[in-house]
């Protein structure tokens, strides 16, 4: 049972990476930069490792079929990723992925475009990689398969908790900037700031650090602003900017406002510090 089990997670773990390593080229090469995507600190993608378990099992008896592989594959991914999405919106109250700007996509969790993609994926998974991994795999013995399992188990199983505890560090800070900006709104609206897409802007285009710089009393309230978000709640500047980073595309359900004077105030503030 033990090496069943950890033949099972060594092959989740590989198709983990492998899809990082996917999702890493596909989304960096338009940004000209590198991307860390996926919620887990690490080089893996936990949907690619299920959703390669999940494929492999049930379309091996459709294996002689590449039409049927194909379609199937969509089928069968796209429900994952919907799933996925709406998993994910519900524990951490966001949308990590959206594809509303996307034609044919449904609640902007998936989209034919994707969909179309895995499904091709699919097909090069069960012709071409899979005979390969499995080859790979079943030429370790039982004992080293155990090993390199548990060692991977260990990694994986920390990292999904540190991420799980940055994430809801990240939806603090949201609440605690919302906070911040809804204690100063009425003294911002005096200043004529009566948005929260110019609220944005000032942080973006804010020059100076210090209240003792600031020019006029608006800009002393944005300083005063940004001065409040660096206080309220200890900012973890990496695994936030990671987070942004990784889903650019990421829509609070409550706090959307905040999420986006949080970039601004990122983005102004790129050198890392704690």
């Amino acid at each position: 049972m033990y090496y069943t089990l950890s033949l099972l997670f060594v092959y989740f773990f590989i198709y983990a990476v492998i899809g990082w390593m996917c999702e890493v080229v596909y989304c960096s090469i338009p940004e000209k930069k590198f991307i860390n995507r996926g919620f887990l600190n690490g080089p893996y993608c936990p949907i690619y490792g299920v959703g390669a378990l999940i494929i492999i099992t049930f379309l091996i008896p459709y294996v002689s079929d590449p039409i049927l592989v194909f379609f199937i594959g969509i089928i069968l991914t796209s429900t994952l990723e919907y799933i996925t999405s709406w998993g994910m919106e519900k524990l951490f109250h966001a949308k990590w992925w959206d594809y509303s700007d996307h034609k044919f996509n449904i609640n902007g969790r998936v989209c034919l475009l994707n969909s179309l993609l895995f499904g091709i994926l699919c097909v090069v998974l069960m012709y071409l990689v899979h005979p390969i991994v499995n080859d790979l795999v079943k030429s370790f013995s039982p004992f080293l398969i155990q090993v390199a399992a548990t060692v991977a188990a260990v990694i994986f199983i920390s990292d999904l908790v540190e991420s799980t505890r940055e994430t809801v560090s990240f939806n603090k800070k949201l609440t605690s900037v919302y906070e911040a900006t809804a204690e100063l709104k009425d003294n911002l609206k005096e200043k004529g700031i009566t948005t929260a897409h110019e609220v944005t802007a000032k942080v973006r285009d804010l020059r100076d650090d210090t209240l003792a710089d600031a020019k006029d009393s608006a800009h002393q309230l944005i300083v005063s602003l940004t001065n409040r978000i660096t206080e309220t709640k200890k900012i973890n500047r990496y695994s936030h900017r990671r987070i942004m980073n990784a889903f650019p595309k990421m829509a609070h359900q409550y706090h959307q406002n905040a999420l986006e004077l949080y970039k601004a105030y990122m983005d102004k503030n790129k050198a890392p510090k704690n």
